[in-house]
């Protein structure tokens, strides 16, 4: 089930939150239980595989959980958590690959990197520490806020707050409010720029000129941003609606004055979870002392972070693009940067879009062809077809850039503190929402395909 669905905004939601808020507060935790797992079903009524594969491997990985927590000997307790990283690796890559099916599980990169996250932190803790029942293992995997595409949380956090909920008329207010920005950044405005890439689709990438070359990847960078943005809010917002408090995912990533720093503002989550188990564990920044160390260990880490995205071409040459220019940034760029802090936003500003190009386009052929397309002068004065695209999107297209700035953020901050106002917009932007789902369908989730 989608967040941007009128099935979930007006049934699924308000049942859930009317059950949640009318039980005692010893049901509560039941309540969550129950809904999370309507969800996932729900979601996949017509895919009944997906809803064993998740069944399968939180049994399987509670298992590894028990052993791993209960083992005393060292040299064992490292050979189990291996094995079991190793398997919950080796299911991801089967599905990625698509060697069992053309059509991965909803969710699986995502509940897979929250079995490892408990994993590596319980081989890592004091055996002192109380062991996880497993119905406190499996509302940790199965909260539906963020099962599907995050954000990814490490247990302690979220057990923190899991069991210190503050539930009020506030926090709900509050909540809802924060998923009726996520759901519009998703129908009003990256469906919308969707709809500016769609049009380029049919023009065709050999037929367009320069300037609607260099529209269109801004495009492509919009619309993977609010569509993840969005979600990240969305889930963030339910969880804040009940008490729970999810990590922020996104921070102004085009604020960065880095590539480096944008990577630390971008799905920050997925970032933290690399840090922190295989940056680190690998050596990290080694002090400073060894480049050639640090700069390898930047390029196994994008490796991983393009391979999780997908076993496609495209997502290697986009992280290797990436990890490049972080070296190169540490090497050299940073002492510029320092000097001129204009430049780092510029480069931030031209080449994260040119990344996202390649991110987005799986087929190489017509990737070579689009980037050929963003140098070639000489169709600068065949822009027919970018005064079409201007004049019926020119509007979405520069909300969506100033929604990439800080000046929405800080007036819906400043709205936050009156619940009238509110109330009022959170109204405004569902209605408005809605009927963008109502005449286009609803877009589905990009994240949902990783």
């Amino acid at each position: 089930m989608m967040f941007n669905s009128i099935n979930f905004i007006f049934i699924f939601l308000p049942a859930f939150l009317l059950s949640y808020y009318f039980a005692s507060d010893s049901f509560k935790n039941v309540i969550i239980f129950i809904f999370s797992v309507l969800f996932y079903i729900i979601g996949n009524i017509n895919n009944v595989a997906n809803i064993l594969v998740l069944i399968v491997l939180t049994i399987i990985n509670y298992y590894l959980y028990y052993i791993i927590h209960n083992e005393n000997d060292l040299r064992k307790k490292r050979i189990k958590i291996i094995i079991s990283i190793g398997f919950n690796l080796y299911i991801l890559i089967l599905f990625k690959s698509e060697i069992l099916t053309k059509t991965m599980p909803l969710g699986l990169s995502f509940y897979t990197f929250h079995f490892i996250s408990l994993l590596v932190d319980s081989y890592k803790s004091d055996n002192t520490i109380e062991k996880l029942s497993f119905g406190n293992f499996v509302q940790y995997i199965l909260f539906f806020p963020k099962l599907l595409s995050g954000p990814i949380t490490r247990h302690k956090y979220f057990d923190n707050t899991y069991n210190d909920k503050k539930y009020s008329l506030n926090n709900l207010i509050k909540g809802i409010y924060l998923f009726s920005i996520g759901l519009a950044l998703k129908c009003l405005l990256s469906d919308n720029i969707g709809n500016i890439i769609n049009q380029i689709n049919i023009y065709g990438y050999d037929s367009i000129s320069i300037g609607t070359a260099w529209i269109g990847m801004f495009c492509f960078t919009m619309k993977l941003y609010f569509d993840f943005a969005g979600y990240s809010l969305m889930a963030i917002g339910i969880a804040k609606a009940i008490g729970i408090k999810l990590p922020d995912n996104f921070n102004l990533p085009f604020a960065s004055k880095s590539i480096s720093e944008f990577w630390r503002r971008w799905h920050i989550t997925l970032g933290h979870f690399f840090r922190d188990y295989v940056y680190i564990p690998l050596g990290g920044n080694c002090g400073n002392k060894n480049l050639i160390r640090q700069s390898i260990n930047i390029i196994i880490v994008w490796i991983l972070t393009g391979l999780w995205h997908g076993f496609k071409l495209n997502y290697i040459i986009w992280a290797m693009l990436i990890c490049l220019v972080i070296i190169f940034e540490k090497v050299f760029l940073n002492k510029i940067y320092n000097r001129v802090e204009l430049i780092g936003r510029i480069i931030v500003i031209l080449f994260m879009p040119f990344a996202f190009l390649i991110f987005s386009i799986d087929d190489l052929n017509l990737l070579k062809v689009y980037i050929t397309k963003l140098f070639d002068i000489s169709t600068i004065s065949n822009g027919r077809e970018l005064l079409i695209i201007w004049k019926l999107y020119w509007k979405i297209f520069l909300i969506g850039i100033l929604f990439m700035t800080s000046i929405p953020k800080k007036i819906l901050i400043s709205l936050y503190k009156n619940k009238a106002c509110m109330i009022i917009f959170t109204i405004i932007l569902i209605i408005l929402s809605c009927y963008m789902i109502n005449i286009s369908s609803g877009d589905v989730f990009k994240y949902f395909t990783f």
